[in-house]
């Protein structure tokens, strides 16, 4: 598994260093993620959790390793603003990248998560709505 790990490691920092092709390299790719009771209201203050395809795959739901974080406003929206890092949407992947993003919440006593996959052309900005039940 280290020796994995430091494989997965070693390619973020090349890829890193590698550079971006100059139409991608100003592009905003956001993300809106909207949360709502089963009556439709928006829930607010539950924070929002993102990860790109490699740390999910690695690591998954863990949140000490999400890539991102927003919590959710009095609209029920978590804002993801610019989902980007060196190593989320590169030439290797043709700047397209698939990002999980997981609610954790208590319903009725009980901690509950629901995780919604988004796949992201590097630039695109995509809303989804996670009902909390």
């Amino acid at each position: 598994m280290k020796n994995f790990l430091f494989l997965f490691l070693s390619f973020a920092v090349l890829t890193a260093c590698s550079s971006d092709d100059s139409s991608s390299t100003n592009s905003t790719t956001k993300a809106v993620i909207i949360l709502k009771s089963t009556n439709g209201t928006p829930v607010s203050n539950v924070v929002v959790y993102a990860y790109d395809e490699i740390t999910w795959e690695l690591i998954g739901d863990e949140t000490q390793f999400a890539d991102f974080q927003a919590s959710s406003d009095s609209e029920g929206k978590a804002t993801f603003n610019n989902i980007f890092t060196n190593t989320t949407f590169y030439e290797i992947n043709n700047f397209t990248n698939t990002f999980r993003f997981s609610a954790h919440y208590t319903l009725n006593g009980v901690d509950k998560t629901k995780v919604v996959a988004i796949t992201f052309k590097k630039g695109e900005s995509k809303t989804e709505t996670i009902t909390l039940n």
